[in-house]
């Protein structure tokens, strides 16, 4: 019974060591990696977190939260071409940037917070690093 409660309360206490955001359906994440096209007139984000620990991330376009990222985590959202401020936030820091997109436009974003490190960063990235990010990671859907 002994053996039964401490291998409990080790399980317990990795569990609360990172928190996580629920992510989306096999379906979903598959259909995410294909890096389909945005619809007409709009371009799509993708927000990943590549790192292996580390706090849940809010992103923000805008004035509008998105969604979150935790570690090994991304997210697509599809905009209006333009001008947009991107934000990251985590428990005690935040950080910026900004991008313009154009129709069409598929861009990646890596979005993370590592053990250690005291802010959160926002960054765009190539496509052969975001798409790598994306395939190895789980898809969290947008708020």
């Amino acid at each position: 019974m002994r053996r039964i409660v401490t291998t409990g309360c080790l399980l317990l206490v990795a569990a609360c060591g990172q928190t996580q955001v629920p992510t989306a359906s096999p379906a979903l994440d598959a259909a995410g990696k294909q890096f389909g096209p945005p619809p007409a007139n709009l371009a799509a984000i993708y927000f990943y977190n590549p790192a292996s620990a580390g706090p849940v991330i809010s992103v923000m376009v805008g004035v509008n939260t998105v969604g979150q990222v935790a570690p090994q985590t991304w997210m697509r959202v599809d905009r209006q071409p333009g001008w947009h401020e991107l934000r990251c936030i985590s428990p005690g820091s935040a950080s910026g940037a900004s991008m313009t997109l154009a129709p069409g436009d598929l861009r990646f974003v890596d979005v993370e917070q590592p053990p250690g490190q005291s802010t959160c960063t926002i960054r765009e990235t190539g496509p052969e690093q975001g798409r790598r990010a994306v395939l190895e990671g789980n898809r969290v859907m947008p708020f």
